[in-house]
């Protein structure tokens, strides 16, 4: 099998494509950053309002609920680095994917778990689906992909 045949030759372009997904969501999301903090307040169903908060505190509250929107840019520039040693058939390169995808779904797990079970939003908010959706996607091509991408690894160090 070359690196172009099958689904295996490919699954880079998937974990790629789904990187870029996350780092272009997180920008977007980060560039309404005025927008989060009423959503939030709206989802924990308070009735207060961000016109009542004094500026430096407002500033900071803004700043909050921003940083962890930077783990969605760290987990893009990580997958596009994982999609780049799959591309290049890295023996490392699978299984630091999987992980990839399993930290993900684990993130989107807990997160979700903590706005519906102690925040009791009355749902989650779209960067638990953010993350959730690519890593699912993710998981089943990586383990679709398993098979071709490890005989070919096999084959590959038969040859050395």
């Amino acid at each position: 099998m070359s690196q172009g045949d099958g689904f295996s030759g490919h699954i880079y372009k998937l974990i790629a494509v789904l990187s870029v997904f996350l780092i272009v969501w997180t920008v977007f999301m980060m560039s309404r950053g005025q927008g989060i903090l009423p959503t939030a307040f709206r989802l924990a169903g308070s009735p207060q309002l961000t016109e009542d908060i004094e500026e430096r505190a407002l500033a900071f509250m803004n700043m909050t609920m921003l940083k962890p929107l930077w783990e969605g840019l760290w987990v893009g520039i990580f997958g596009l680095l994982f999609a780049f040693g799959l591309k290049k058939r890295k023996s490392y390169a699978w299984t630091l994917s999987v992980l990839w995808a399993v930290m993900l779904i684990t993130n989107a797990t807990i997160q979700g778990y903590y706005e519906l079970s102690v925040l009791k939003w009355p749902k989650v908010c779209l960067q638990t689906y953010s993350m959730l959706l690519p890593g699912l996607i993710a998981l089943v091509g990586l383990l679709i992909a398993r098979k071709g991408f490890c005989a070919e690894e096999r084959r590959g160090a038969g040859s050395e």
